[in-house]
C-alpha cells in the first residue's frame, strides 16, 4: 500500500478520472480544464499518479489515451475524502461551541431573537442553537421592525445593510467570531 500524501491536484485529477469512468474517455485537456492547471502540469501529474500505481494509462490509438483509476487510487480518493469529512465535522463542532457561547450571552443580555443577514454555511447551526437557547431565529427583513433582535452578519456580508441595526446594537459578524478563535 502506498502511504504517500495525495496532493490537492492529484486528488482532483483522480476524482475527475473516476467520475468519467462510465462516460466517454476523458482527455488530458479536459482534465486540465476541470482541475484548473496547465496541460503540461496535468501530464506530469498523470505520469506521477501512474508511477504511484493510482492510475492506469492505456493508449487506445495514436491520438487517444484512456485513463482508469486503480483500486489503490480509489483507496486514496476515499482516504482523502474521509480526512476532509473528519476535519469538517471537527470544525463544525468547534464553531458550534463558539456560537453556542455567543447565543447564551445574547439570551443573558435580554435578546429574544437572532436574525442572520446574508447567506452562511452556519445557518443551520444558528437555527439549532436558537431553539436550544429559546431565541427566535427570524428573517433579516423583519428584524429592523422588532425590538430585542440581534443582527448576525454572515461571512459574505461586509457591513451593515441600510435599514438594519437601527436599534443601536453592536453588530455581530460571523467572520470575526469564527476566524478570531
Amino acid at each position: 500500500m502506498n502511504t504517500q500524501e495525495l496532493t490537492d491536484h492529484e486528488y482532483a485529477l483522480l476524482e475527475s478520472i473516476y467520475k468519467h469512468k462510465e462516460s466517454r474517455p476523458v482527455r488530458q485537456r479536459d482534465l486540465a480544464k476541470v482541475v484548473g492547471i496547465s496541460l503540461g502540469m496535468t501530464n506530469v501529474i498523470l505520469r506521477k499518479l501512474a508511477q504511484k500505481g493510482w492510475v492506469v494509462i492505456r493508449r487506445i490509438n495514436s491520438r487517444n489515451i484512456q485513463y482508469a483509476v486503480t483500486p489503490s487510487g480509489i483507496e486514496q480518493i476515499s482516504k482523502k475524502s474521509y480526512l476532509f469529512l473528519k476535519r469538517t465535522v471537527r470544525n463544525v463542532v468547534f464553531y458550534k461551541d463558539i456560537l453556542d457561547h455567543l447565543l447564551a450571552e445574547l439570551k443573558e443580555c435580554g435578546y429574544r431573537a437572532v436574525a442572520l443577514v446574508g447567506k452562511s454555511d452556519f445557518d443551520f447551526v444558528l437555527a439549532f442553537l436558537c431553539q436550544k437557547h429559546k431565541l427566535e431565529f427570524i428573517e433579516a427583513q423583519t428584524a429592523s421592525r422588532l425590538e430585542g433582535v440581534k443582527l448576525v452578519y454572515a461571512e459574505d456580508v461586509a457591513g451593515p445593510l441600510s435599514g438594519m441595526g437601527e436599534n443601536g446594537s453592536e453588530e455581530v459578524y460571523l467572520h470575526d467570531i469564527l476566524i478570531g478563535h
